[in-house]
């Protein structure tokens, strides 16, 4: 006999099984299905204001009282203290790309930090992802989805009926389940895209980047490394370690995540456009020997006890959704780690579809999954334009950190719009895009600023015969600063360009 449910979710990571908890809490019946179980390793870790806006939304708004305190670092503690994570103030960039490498200046011109919380408190956090998704899973079952784990999906299909037909094999038992409308939360495997014929649009995406990554124990302190570098911390506006750290060179970056158990994510991001992907951890920091002082005698964690390297990380889909089916934004593609965007907008797939599937108006359910469909796949292509920004900023730290505020100024931005929407909009109103995605006006700011800056990319090719790259010239990139922040002044509520000490911002977030 197949069992019949309202929605089936394929993929029980923290999005799907969030998802299907809110569908439950609201009366209908969920069967979530996932080809293992928790706990069990994976990454995205990150989270930011605007994800932590979304989850305090979405967790008031549907009585998830479960979750409610993973919206901030000291609720989360208090409540979760078995729960791993870690304190993440802000973001911090540490630059490495000049020829003798950082540099400690009283102008701190090899550092960005820009805070987003005014207290560890109230800070955002890094997710341990075993421990969150397994949480979030046990939430789910506790509210009445049904979990289907250890299963192995062997076809997805239409019945005659419209109903849809989910064939897995579990213990060597071949099982099935019915549903009126399907959600595809499976990430790269895409079960249900395949299903729809959904066209591969990766090649279409400017940014090209390779991952080596795992976590770590015992990785000693950035602020010790950077005292003994001779690095003004004092005037930081918070504990560097309670961030996401960011080793920026000019082939890629590292990322460094420190969670409150003493493992520490850590992982380098090599730019294709311009150097080959390192495969090994080895050879990550055979190339960039500072790390091996950055990271003393680390080891690696006994879970996952391996080193990850990924094939290219963007992959994009034409399609998001259709009558009877959606899929989640991390399903529909992903851009980079670069600025942390996958929780948040794994988040806000969830609050869009939980809108349309909770909707008693039967009648615009298909044009607001196709409006969900073709926003979430621009909001794609539109991150896409404002990372590969920062690596063309990678030639040198001032494109960066200019770059970078493209970024500050979008989530910024959005963050005020949601706050403005969740607060005064009608029922079934459609919310604004993420990230700016949009705005007309922003989307050509961005595209316009991006033109700007590939015209550096001659200027900053390595000279024939020499594995330096060619110096920019510092009247034209000091003009293009200028011009980012002129073209950014619709869009900058914060003071951004205007950091209370050179490169250091004590607070930049709406909420």
């Amino acid at each position: 006999m197949t069992a019949a449910f309202d929605v089936v979710v394929l993929g029980s990571g923290f999005a799907g099984s969030l998802l299907g908890t809110i569908l439950a809490s609201r009366g209908r019946s969920v069967a979530v299905i996932d080809r293992g179980t928790h706990p069990r390793f994976t990454i995205g870790e990150s989270s930011t204001p605007t994800a932590d806006l979304l989850l305090s939304k979405l967790t008031r708004q549907y009585g998830l009282t479960e979750l409610e305190p993973l919206v901030t670092f000291g609720s989360w503690q208090r409540s979760y203290p078995n729960v791993a994570c870690g304190c993440k103030r802000g973001f911090s960039y540490l630059w490495h790309g000049d020829e003798e490498g950082f540099r400690a200046t009283q102008d701190h011109a090899c550092e960005l930090l820009v805070a987003a919380t005014a207290t560890r408190d109230q800070a955002d956090t890094q997710w341990y992802r075993p421990d969150v998704d397994m949480l979030f899973a046990s939430v789910a079952q506790g509210r009445g989805v049904t979990f289907f784990d250890h299963a192995n999906v062997r076809q997805v299909t239409h019945e005659a009926n419209r109903d849809w037909r989910v064939e897995m094999t579990r213990d060597d038992r071949t099982e099935s389940v019915r549903a009126r409308f399907v959600v595809d939360a499976s990430g790269p495997s895409g079960l249900l895209l395949k299903t729809m014929g959904a066209s591969d649009l990766t090649q279409s995406l400017r940014t090209n980047t390779k991952s080596v990554y795992s976590h770590f124990r015992d990785v000693p302190k950035v602020e010790s490394w950077l005292r003994d570098s001779g690095a003004v911390v004092g005037e930081y506006p918070y504990d560097i370690d309670d961030s996401a750290v960011h080793h920026l060179f000019r082939d890629g970056w590292l990322w460094r995540l420190r969670f409150e158990s003493g493992t520490t994510s850590l992982g380098f991001v090599t730019n294709l456009n311009s150097d080959p992907a390192h495969t090994t951890w080895e050879s990550v920091l055979d190339r960039h020997p500072v790390l091996k002082s950055i990271f003393g005698q680390a080891t690696l964690a006994n879970f996952p006890g391996r080193v990850f390297a990924t094939s290219r990380l963007q992959r994009l889909s034409s399609l998001g959704a259709g009558d009877d089916w959606a899929a989640l934004p991390f399903t529909v593609g992903f851009i980079d780690p670069l600025h942390s965007t996958g929780i948040a907008h794994s988040l806000s797939g969830v609050d869009r579809l939980c809108e349309i599937l909770l909707s008693d108006d039967d009648a615009a359910r298909a044009s607001r999954l196709q409006h969900y469909s073709t926003s979430v796949v621009n909001e794609l292509k539109h991150v896409d334009r404002v990372i590969a920004g920062c690596y063309e900023g990678l030639r040198d730290f001032r494109l960066f950190r200019a770059w970078t505020m493209v970024y500050f100024a979008a989530a910024t931005t959005s963050e005020m719009r949601w706050l403005e929407f969740f607060e005064k909009s009608p029922d079934n109103a459609i919310p604004p895009g993420f990230l700016c995605a949009d705005d007309a006006e922003f989307v050509r700011t961005v595209e316009s600023l991006s033109g700007r800056l590939d015209e550096f990319k001659q200027c900053g090719a390595k000279q024939r015969g020499s594995k330096q790259c060619g110096k920019l010239d510092d009247q034209r990139i000091e003009y293009w600063v200028d011009e980012v922040r002129d073209s950014l002044e619709p869009f900058n509520h914060v003071g951004l360009f205007q950091p209370q000490l050179p490169n250091l911002y004590c607070r930049t977030a709406v909420v």
